[in-house]
């Protein structure tokens, strides 16, 4: 920040910092040469307070750091050590043990307390200040933003009164005075578990009976599985979130297995037991204690989805969402912020012995199906509607899944849909519900993507409808989502002729007409491709519709709801 900007000649500053690697307090608190008091840590990082200043040989705001010069150090590599913060001054040579003064990018302005960010993948303006408390058209008018959805990775943001990250840094546990609060707990059970497992298991032990006492008597018969009895359970984990919130879930009928049991029942994770492949993690086909299982490996850097995907699927159970069998516990995670120890963590499913719709809609001669009858297409697109209808409307908080896609729902022995994948999921509560809520980042598969999503960053279930939208047109058309062909000269326009025409030139010979013109209604009282978000109605807006005609056009198709 230029020093004309204000008049003020110094101020505390704030710093967020992201290293490459995540390190420890100590190793943080020891590069910047600031005190435990100083340093809080963050969601992906630290939020750290130093001394901004504007000195008479500097056009900028900066914070200096003294720093010893190491062997093979570089302007550049000291600048990502430091979070990509440093003024560079490649005129000055960088000699082995020498000590430099740094300077670190900062900023100071009258009246208010300064943040210094640096732009990651998949952030925008709106999802930064969202996660920061902070307000869309000051920082924008702070940091001189012609357009403020055009900013790109690498930029220096300057973010004015950020409520979020002050209240981790200012409003911690170091003052033992002060209320302790849920932060001060999740310090408690940290200092315990590095002090005795055995304290840590006792402690996980009767907070697991806090939860089942209180589950019982404040649980929604509509968030949860039918049933009284409350199952033990075995993990209460807490990840601190990206916008300074404590998220915490607790697994429902939960069984830990030992590695060697994950292990022996994949053969090693044997290339030959491999059925799946994804940006979150590697399926594999299992036999475990004489149930096939398919297990899902992700790498310890995946804890987000991790956590986020197991306390849906511990937690919600339907017939049209995948079941996790086993949830597991031994993990080796610590419990602040996304620090995680071990290679690996797993999730182990009831295994779909048909696989992914998408292969059989796009594979079918490579894996050696038969094409899916049509009747079987609209009893998967009901099975997936009823699926998404039911994690929006009736539990809660309600679920976003954000990754609907045809490669994400499975298929029983009978054919039969059901969600997977649950590791992208968005949590909503009744008063966002509708207005949505900030995503820190752009997630999912493009192709599937709702356009007010990609364009504000705003999380609802119509973002889902989208989704479910295109995976209707790939079950009617039997095109994939994205074609590498696809150009306006080769494609093919379904309002310009007519359906059954349509339909029939895609290798659907037999089909039930009134059942196809059933799932079109669907189709276009969704409007799940076309307007904006608003326009889109719920998957369970015609729910009564489908009831009534619905039913009637199943059983004669010999469908099952």
């Amino acid at each position: 920040m230029a020093c004309n900007v204000s008049s003020t000649e110094s101020c505390p500053a704030l710093l967020y910092y992201v290293p490459e690697t995540l390190k420890s307090i100590e190793e943080a608190t020891s590069l910047f040469r600031v005190s435990s008091n100083s340093i809080n840590r963050t969601a992906d990082g630290y939020a750290i307070v130093g001394s901004c200043s504007c000195p008479a040989d500097n056009d900028y705001f900066t914070w200096h750091v003294d720093y010893t010069v190491q062997r093979g150090d570089t302007w550049e590599s000291i600048s990502s050590k430091f979070g990509s913060f440093v003024v560079e001054k490649p005129d000055k040579t960088l000699i082995a043990s020498l000590n430099i003064t740094l300077d670190i990018l900062c900023g100071c302005s009258s009246g208010m307390e300064i943040l210094t960010y640096r732009v990651k993948k998949g952030d925008t303006l709106f999802s930064i200040c969202s996660r920061l408390n902070a307000e869309v058209n000051k920082t924008a008018q702070l940091n001189k933003l012609e357009n403020p959805y055009l900013i790109y990775v690498g930029d220096l943001i300057f973010i004015p009164e950020p409520g979020g990250v002050r209240s981790i840094v200012l409003a911690g546990v170091k003052d033992p005075k002060a209320k302790r609060g849920p932060k001060f707990h999740v310090r408690v059970v940290i200092g315990i578990a590095l002090a005795s497992i055995a304290v840590v298991l006792a402690l996980i032990t009767i907070l697991s009976w806090r939860y089942c006492t209180k589950s019982k008597e404040a649980r929604q018969p509509s968030a949860y599985v039918t049933g009284a009895r409350c199952f033990s359970a075995l993990s209460s984990l807490t990840l601190q979130s990206q916008n300074s919130t404590v998220m915490s879930f607790s697994s429902n009928k939960a069984t830990n297995f030992p590695y060697h049991e994950i292990r022996d029942a994949t053969s090693n994770f044997s290339l030959s037991r491999k059925i799946g492949q994804g940006s979150y993690g590697t399926v594999y086909l299992g036999k475990l204690r004489g149930t096939d299982v398919a297990v899902k490996q992700m790498k310890d850097t995946k804890s987000r989805e991790f956590l986020a995907e197991l306390n849906v699927l511990c937690k919600v159970h339907h017939t049209n969402l995948v079941q996790i069998f086993f949830c597991p516990l031994k993990l080796k995670i610590k419990l602040i912020g996304h620090a995680v120890g071990g290679d690996s963590l797993f999730l182990v499913y009831e295994f779909a012995q048909n696989g992914a719709l998408s292969d059989h809609l796009h594979k079918s001669s490579v894996r050696g199906f038969a094409p899916l009858p049509w009747t079987t297409r609209v009893q998967i697109a009901l099975d997936a509607a009823k699926g998404l209808e039911y994690i929006h409307l009736h539990i809660k908080p309600y679920y976003v899944h954000r990754d609907v896609k045809t490669s994400n729902i499975l298929l029983d022995s009978n054919f039969r849909a059901k969600l997977a994948d649950f590791g992208l999921v968005k949590l909503l509560e009744e008063h966002s519900k509708e207005i949505g809520t900030a995503a820190s980042r752009i997630v999912g598969t493009i192709g599937y993507l709702a356009p007010e999503y990609v364009r504000d960053g705003y999380v609802t279930t119509k973002s889902d409808v989208y989704g479910f939208g295109v995976v209707l047109m790939e079950l009617l058309s039997g095109q994939p989502a994205l074609s590498r062909d696809a150009s306006p000269e080769n494609s093919q326009y379904v309002e310009h002729r007519s359906l059954v025409d349509y339909v029939s030139t895609h290798s659907l010979s037999h089909y039930h007409e009134d059942s196809l013109f059933q799932v079109m209604c669907l189709w276009l009282g969704l409007r799940a491709l076309l307007g904006d978000g608003m326009d889109r109605i719920e998957l369970g807006a015609r729910g009564d519709e489908l009831g009534a005609r619905g039913d009637e056009l199943v059983r004669n198709s010999g469908l099952i709801f």
